[in-house]
């Protein structure tokens, strides 16, 4: 039924309803209560300079303007844009390098040249496409390892004859039928039904397997070719096609991606009830801790310990433990400051950031930088104290918000509608175009404003592409047979893309995988068409279930029956959308936007940018 005059709600007081009836879950982090202290200001020094890390950066106490930016040696960049690899080389200064059109956040370093580990791989510091999705390194080639081999200490490439197979020196071998001997000091192919056989010690040895040797009764000791080993001290790998027995340190004993391998646990005669140890001692861990400074074990532990002089084990009756630390425990005492002691009943005691500061005023705060102060007294903004209570805060100066705006820590004129990051611009000035917190003037840059895109806090130019996923926006450069997956740039003749997972590619063909669109890079006509917003219920093969949805329409909200049931005809070629996550939606396109923290936020957005537009 259409809605006139009194019976339409309020933007607000509509959004308020719809918050409390629904009670979604808003998309995007909460910062915890330390990091408004820590990241309030932003302020740092260059050299004699004050200025915001978020609008330029320090490199070799030279200070370079721009937002975003890092140091890549004395120079800076956008790890947004640009890669940067470092290179010690022996030298005391790194060499360091940057690779442009390459975002840092999906990115390796190969030497000092940046690559895509998805579709690339580094051999012996050279970057080669990657020939399937499960390629290896054989020299400075890429290999497929289930079709080729790479054998002898030249890395010669062999195509693989079956599963079977495996190299003896620089050929191959069928394991089922044959064995691979040193020789007179050179690897050797011979038949398993050779005389030789495999009837005593002087067996031929498979360089790929372990093989069999004298017995022993201790179950920590194994065969390592015709050698026996302790797995508690030493492991057993194959290194110059040789079977060969090294310590647990040594790089041998790590797998093929360069972890080390699980030490076996040692074994003990504690009783099924005792099943820990503590030094040498048996133990019940529902009933005693492992005091670990002496070994001993206990009921009451103080640890880890970081008081040279005090004892792990304590009384609870007599001793307070406070971060590692014993102290005489007072009949008050009820609470820890750190590493001190000290109780709620005692006066002018004030506990900021773990330091116990005593003879307090009463009233008396922890400020954002963990001192005291006496906020009647004082108005503290980040590391700033001014002589005026009660004041409101932006940065680290007072403001007033009656003439003034805050963003970001920076004071601007309140005529400016809306913030950017640390600026402030006019809402309906369409030659600004802001970008999850990065203001450009289109003008000054000789961009269309009709073609103007965000990528994350990038202007994206038309040669370039850009891949999103739920809060992640990536710039990519253009390439042949290459889309997106989520936030992922993918060769299609490796991998497949289905609902923003890849998998490596199986058949020919594959899917267009859709994206989450930023609302953002819509134009008023189409960001002022009616779309929906909801918070996700279920999903399934077919559709998608929303609860707490409302009908966005201009400035007009309207809040419509739950569930509400989106039929996605294809669930690959659907973006992946998460369960009690918030989404703005059409029967089309599924929308988030980048550039504001919460949902309401966006609605300030949207209703800004309608303001012009009259609907029912």
């Amino acid at each position: 039924m259409r809605q006139t005059g009194s019976q339409m709600l309020s933007l607000w007081a509509l959004a308020l309803v719809w918050l409390v009836w629904g009670s979604p879950t808003f998309c995007g982090s909460t910062p915890g209560p330390d990091a408004s202290a820590k990241n309030a200001c932003y302020r740092k020094t260059c050299g004699n300079i004050n200025y915001d890390i978020r609008e330029a950066v320090c490199c070799e106490n030279r200070l370079h303007s721009g937002a975003g930016l890092s140091c890549c040696g004395g120079e800076p960049f956008n790890p947004a844009k640009a890669t940067c690899c470092t290179e010690r080389d022996g030298h005391p200064k790194p060499k360091t390098a940057l690779t442009l059109g390459l975002s840092q956040k999906v990115s390796d370093c190969c030497g000092l040249n940046a690559f895509n580990p998805l579709n690339e791989i580094c051999c012996e510091s050279t970057v080669v496409p990657k020939p399937v999705p499960k390629a290896e390194c054989c020299g400075k080639e890429a290999i497929d390892v289930d079709k080729q081999m790479c054998c002898g200490k030249n890395r010669t490439i062999l195509t693989r004859k079956s599963i079977h197979h495996q190299c003896c020196g620089s050929q191959q071998f069928n394991t089922t039928s044959h064995c691979c001997s040193p020789i007179n000091g050179s690897l050797q192919i011979l038949e398993k039904s050779n005389s030789s056989g495999f009837a005593n010690k002087s067996d031929p040895v498979d360089v790929n397997k372990q093989m069999r040797c004298s017995p022993s009764e201790n179950p920590t000791i194994l065969c390592c070719g015709l050698k026996q080993y302790n797995t508690k001290t030493h492991c057993c790998c194959v290194m110059n096609d040789t079977l060969m027995i090294h310590p647990w340190a040594s790089s041998c004993c790590k797998n093929d991606s360069g972890v080390q391998k699980q030490q076996p646990e040692p074994q003990s005669n504690c009783t099924e009830l005792q099943t820990s140890l503590c030094g040498s001692s048996c133990y019940n861990p529902n009933e005693f801790r492992c005091c670990e400074r002496n070994q001993t074990k206990s009921k009451w532990c103080c640890g880890p310990d970081r008081c040279d002089a005090a004892p792990t084990v304590y009384n609870p009756h007599t001793q307070v433990c406070c971060d590692g630390c014993v102290s005489e425990r007072k009949p008050w005492m009820d609470q820890c400051c750190g590493e001190t002691p000290y109780g709620l009943a005692e006066r002018g005691v004030l506990c900021c950031n773990n330091t116990l500061y005593k003879d307090r005023e009463d009233g008396e705060e922890c400020s954002e930088i963990s001192v005291p102060y006496n906020p009647t007294k004082w108005t503290t903004c980040c590391s700033q104290f001014h002589a005026t209570p009660g004041q409101h805060c932006c940065g680290t100066e007072v403001y007033r918000p009656h003439i003034e705006m805050c963003c970001d820590g920076h004071r601007h004129p309140k005529e400016n509608m809306q913030c950017c990051g640390v600026k402030a611009y006019n809402i309906s000035n369409h030659q600004m175009k802001c970008c999850a917190g990065t203001l450009y003037n289109l003008t000054s840059l000789g961009t269309d404003i009709h073609t103007a895109r965000c990528c994350g806090s990038l202007l994206q130019k038309a040669q370039d592409v850009c891949c999103s996923h739920e809060d992640k926006e990536l710039l990519y450069s253009a390439k042949t047979r290459f889309r997106c997956c989520g936030h992922l740039y993918y060769n299609t003749s490796l991998w497949s893309c289905c609902a923003d997972k890849l998998s490596p590619l199986h058949q020919p063909g594959h899917h267009q995988n859709k994206m989450i669109l930023s609302l953002n890079n819509l134009n008023e006509t189409d960001l002022c068409k009616e779309m929906l917003i909801g918070t996700v219920d279920s999903v399934s093969l077919h559709s998608i279930v929303f609860r707490s949805v409302l009908k966005i329409h201009g400035r007009t909200m309207i809040p419509l029956p739950s569930p509400h049931i989106l039929k996605k005809p294809d669930r690959c070629n659907f973006p992946k959308l998460i369960h009690g996550k918030t989404y703005f939606f059409n029967e089309v396109n599924v929308f988030t936007d980048f550039n504001h923290d919460s949902i309401l936020q966006s609605f300030h957005f949207i209703t800004s940018k309608c303001s012009q537009v009259t609907s029912c």
